[in-house]
């Protein structure tokens, strides 16, 4: 529990920096960074805060997450703790053809996909060189492994891909996603351009509206999205809808939250500018959980009722 009051219960961790794609709000696109976390290291951390703390929501993020050479085994161990409800994981999709189906066998609960247009120039401008055609073969591979719900992540964004919010829906319904419409926040790149490429929650769900009936549903604790059943408007597909208002409408009272880096720094917000780092506890085959257990104090009484709403650090490095 938090100085808040609310039960920390969702970790996110983050594998690897690296990335195969450079997204404009996620990355400045220069970074060469490989570093990424021991396998054992991130297993071990897991292990101790649901078996001392009561995690029970487990998110893998990176960077890219299935750059992590062995992200299949480390998930394979996490499904083998025991008290977990759930690990997910979030992902470009470009890697992901190949691997849906290792990890729903190694005990993946489901999957969340970036897609932020449908199509490939625009793609490949705001990926930086990606290739569409790969998300969208993860994606179908992601729903044939029944990593369900699929989730599509759309970070809407201002005379870059808001002319396609209806078509974005309309192809994730037909598959059976959930489709998630996501505010940009003011983090790394974002912070000078956020004023001209923000489009409001409300905004977005007015366009929506055009061609679907929206329906608000309730949501489980700590979720950051705000829910909807959508059914389509002149014959077209129905399904859930979603969006994200972190800029708008910040939903740090219900944030269940904690975040592990990459370099194993412990972080209580995503715009957090620092924190303890818990490689220290780290003997390379030990981890010394009381000294862990005080980094956490510290982190989670320090967990503020109202992020600062600036990060400088790029999305990249903080675990998303």
């Amino acid at each position: 529990m938090d100085g808040c009051g609310r039960h920390i219960d969702h970790l996110r961790l983050s594998l690897t920096e690296r990335c195969n794609l450079a997204c404009q709000y996620c990355s400045a696109g220069h970074d060469a960074t490989s570093c990424r976390i021991d396998a054992d290291f991130a297993i071990a951390l897991v292990r101790w805060l649901s078996s001392r703390h009561a995690v029970r929501h487990v998110r893998l993020t990176g960077g890219e997450p299935l750059l992590h050479p062995e992200v299949t085994e480390i998930v394979g161990a996490l499904s083998s703790l025991g008290p977990l409800d759930e690990i997910t994981l979030t992902t470009n999709g470009q890697a992901l053809t190949a691997r849906a189906s290792r990890l729903r066998q190694a005990g993946l609960t489901r999957i969340n996909i970036s897609l932020d247009t449908l199509r490939p120039d625009r793609f490949a401008r705001l990926t930086r060189g990606g290739e569409l055609a790969r998300t969208l073969r993860g994606i179908e591979a992601a729903i044939a492994a029944e990593l369900n719900p699929v989730r599509l992540n759309v970070v809407v964004q201002r005379g870059v891909n808001d002319d396609e919010l209806g078509d974005l829906a309309s192809w994730g319904l037909e598959r059976g996603c959930t489709v998630r419409f996501l505010e940009v926040m003011p983090i790394g790149p974002m912070i000078e351009t956020i004023r001209s490429q923000l489009v409001p929650a409300a905004e977005v769900l007015g366009r929506l509206s055009e061609s679907f009936a929206l329906t608000p549903v309730s949501a489980p604790p700590g979720q950051p999205a705000t829910d909807f059943a959508a059914v389509g408007l002149r014959g077209g597909p129905s399904g859930r809808i979603g969006v994200i208002a972190s800029s708008t409408r910040p939903f740090c009272s219900r944030c269940r939250r904690l975040r592990i880096t990459a370099r194993g720094e412990i972080l209580s917000c995503l715009f957090d500018t620092g924190g303890s780092s818990l490689a220290a506890a780290w003997d390379g085959q030990e981890l010394d959980e009381d000294a862990a257990d005080r980094m956490l104090q510290a982190a989670v009484m320090a967990k503020p009722h109202l992020g600062h709403r600036s990060q400088r650090k790029q999305m990249i490095s903080i675990g998303g």
